[in-house]
């Protein structure tokens, strides 16, 4: 069996992984792999080091915010001198690296030529496309193009949802100049009806689904209607790109029988302390750390999903709080210009407005609310989805066959 190194540059609430990383670790050990996770604690003030259930974090320990570009790129070379000492240490192991996102991806290239182990890309969102207007359009091209260039040195990909996938296949047929970005007809078309076995071009569709058993289906058929409604919220809280957390918190204020709860971390959380203070329906819950995330959505009654789609990655994102959403059995409140939000209306498993019509957000709560029942008809056929196609146990599968390709 293999030691498995993964490369992250960013942890969430607690200086933990985010739950996809921790779940493809869990998967990876469960096959009988070491993992060690090194990762990138952006606020600098955890533990160097700790033993997680399924391996080991290392930490690397500097100060600089999620929303903070320009910082991030001086510091991000020093974050990869890290990793490859690190990595070197480990040397004379069965090594494979394993590298979360493009951020990662030149230092593991090197490290694994170097070190003569396989390399995995886990490419979790358009990276060129999440950064462009932080950076020009032209900085974003080259991006891309040097994406294309790495990719086939990749031993094995991994695509976190339907737009990783159409993008990174035709980055195989095309290279560099494969376009930017899929289309939302492209990446809906993944979502409908998924290709044979999640492969397609070499590339392994895995995804940010949840794990059943932590939405327990007695948990759920035990809910009792009610005419009220508990939205909820966690995740990220950073003003560019917008979550509309803000201005979701002012649509709903005044509805009776309406609560908004938002947990999170991120440079927006002053604003949102301030505006909780004057607001009676809006709650913040502080941080809250991934394995605390299914109590929340199991006690909520819809999900919100809201993110600017001007921003192509997020025109074309399935987040994990579509698949929690899901899990748990409740509907999902999004926007029409989403990937989401189409595929929302299709399944009959949420709620979709236009982006920036707050008034629209108002009254479609307002109707969730006062029509639990079809609340619960939303929630049983999004549950329904989740066992038939998008449960955890698909993507061990798939990490299972890669893996055992690797080693094979």
């Amino acid at each position: 069996m293999a030691h498995i190194v993964m490369l992250r540059t960013r942890l969430t609430s607690g200086a933990q992984p985010e739950p996809v990383v921790a779940d493809t670790a869990a998967s990876l050990a469960a096959l009988g792999h070491t993992v060690t996770l090194l990762a990138w604690d952006r606020d600098g003030g955890s533990d160097a080091e700790s033993q997680a259930a399924w391996g080991r974090i290392v930490r690397y320990r500097r100060a600089c915010p999620l929303n903070a570009p320009l910082a991030f790129a001086l510091c991000l070379p020093r974050f990869w001198g890290w990793c490859l000492g690190q990595l070197l240490a480990m040397r004379g192991r069965e090594l494979v690296v394993h590298a979360h996102d493009l951020d990662t991806l030149p230092l593991a290239t090197f490290a694994a030529k170097l070190l003569r182990a396989p390399l995995v890309y886990d490419c979790h969102e358009n990276y060129p496309a999440l950064v462009e207007g932080a950076i020009s359009h032209r900085a974003a091209l080259r991006l891309h193009r040097l994406e294309a260039r790495l990719l086939p040195r990749c031993d094995g990909v991994l695509a976190a949802g339907p737009q990783g996938l159409v993008r990174l296949a035709e980055m195989r047929r095309h290279g560099g100049a494969a376009l930017f970005s899929a289309t939302v007809g492209e990446a809906l078309k993944v979502l409908r009806t998924e290709p044979d076995g999640g492969l397609q071009e070499g590339i392994t569709l895995v995804g940010n689904l949840k794990r059943l058993d932590e939405y327990p289906a007695e948990r759920i058929a035990a809910r009792q209607p009610e005419r009220r409604l508990r939205l909820l919220y966690i995740g990220v809280l950073e003003k560019h790109p917008s979550r509309g957390v803000l201005e979701t918190a002012l649509a709903v204020e005044g509805l009776g029988g309406v609560e908004f709860l938002v947990g999170g971390f991120g440079t927006l959380v002053p604003r949102l302390e301030r505006l909780c203070q004057r607001l009676r329906n809006t709650r913040y819950l502080g941080p809250v750390p991934p394995g605390e995330v299914a109590a929340h959505t199991l006690e909520a009654d819809a999900v919100l999903l809201t993110l600017d789609p001007a921003n192509l990655n997020n025109r074309l994102a399935t987040p994990n709080k579509f698949y929690e959403a899901m899990a748990a059995g409740i509907p999902l409140v999004t926007c029409r210009e989403l990937l989401l939000g189409h595929f929302v209306a299709e399944a009959g498993i949420g709620v979709a407005f236009a982006w920036g019509d707050w008034h629209g957000l108002r009254r479609l709560v307002a109707e969730l609310r006062d029509a639990p029942g079809e609340r619960a008809a939303m929630g049983a056929r999004a549950r329904a989805l989740a066992e038939k196609r998008f449960g955890w146990t698909v993507c061990e599968a798939r990490l299972a066959e890669l893996y055992s390709r690797l080693s094979g």
